[in-house]
């Protein structure tokens, strides 16, 4: 309550300073009675407050909101922009002052996790492409809402397996082949060619030549290959009868391996066949 009191009037009159006073300690001794155990609100009839100095501006209601308050200097100084930083483990029970439509209050990390988990997937897209390099096809080029870019090899083109590649390594390593240029063909041997070729062939021999016919009634096709266990070892008679051929009957071992007919020729009579022979594999 609001304390009022009336001083006596100096130079007033004597007879009214007696009940003046009186009434004036009266007002101040029920003012500090009603008030001595706190209970009664006061307002101070004062303009201004001061601290070493220093006038408060702040109001009751603003000063009563820190009634009850923990808070410590260091972490006011916190939420005053300070930049110093501790290395923290963060864990799911680490809480964080958060904004709740309004209302502000303390978090658990596990909870904001679980928002951007459950969030993470749900968004969408409005057109998203892809490119490959050469070699390489995709389809389909473009996902406007969802789906899999499927990538494939284009057509002509191949990924090399472990070992090819080393092989496709090895080859590069050559240098430049467009600057050598590649072989498309080559000439026959010479007659020369071939006899230094075959001088040192043994008999049967991949590689050698032989005069060779068959035991009874055939017929050889120049160029076509025969298995030489229908072959025999053959050559000319010495008679003069049968000078320019073989006989009616060849008896000669067989070849091994498979030999190419270098010539034609046909059963007449009571002649076998026979024509020269090259051995082309055991």
């Amino acid at each position: 309550m609001a304390l009022s009191i009336t001083k006596a009037t100096v130079g007033g009159s004597e007879d009214t300073w007696g009940t003046t006073t009186n009434t004036a300690l009266d007002s101040i001794v029920s003012e500090i009675n009603n008030n001595a155990d706190g209970t009664n609100a006061t307002t101070p009839n004062m303009t201004s407050l001061q601290i070493g100095g220093v006038a408060m501006t702040s109001t009751a209601a603003e000063l009563n909101k820190l009634d009850g308050a923990t808070v410590t200097t260091a972490e006011i100084n916190i939420l005053d922009g300070n930049t110093s930083a501790t290395s923290t483990t963060v864990v799911d029970a680490d809480r964080v002052v958060f904004n709740d439509d309004g209302t502000m209050k303390q978090v658990a990390l596990s909870d904001i996790k679980t928002y951007i988990n459950a969030s993470a997937g749900s968004g969408s897209v409005t057109s998203v492409g892809v490119t490959v390099p050469t070699g390489l096809s995709v389809s389909p080029s473009t996902i406007t809402t969802s789906g899999t870019f499927a990538i494939s090899l284009a057509s002509g083109y191949s990924i090399p397996t472990t070992s090819s590649q080393s092989n496709w390594n090895t080859a590069y390593g050559w240098g430049d082949h467009g600057q050598a240029g590649y072989l498309t063909s080559a000439p026959a041997p010479s007659s020369a060619q071939v006899g230094s070729a075959t001088a040192g062939l043994a008999l049967g021999a991949v590689g050698s030549y032989a005069w060779l016919g068959q035991a009874t009634a055939g017929t050889f096709v120049a160029g076509s290959t025969y298995s030489g266990s229908g072959l025999k070892y053959s050559g000319f008679l010495s008679t003069s009868v049968y000078s320019d051929d073989t006989a009616a009957s060849i008896n000669g071992s067989a070849p091994s391996g498979t030999w190419r007919a270098m010539g034609s020729a046909d059963r007449v009579s009571n002649r076998a066949p026979s024509t020269l022979f090259l051995k082309i594999a055991n």
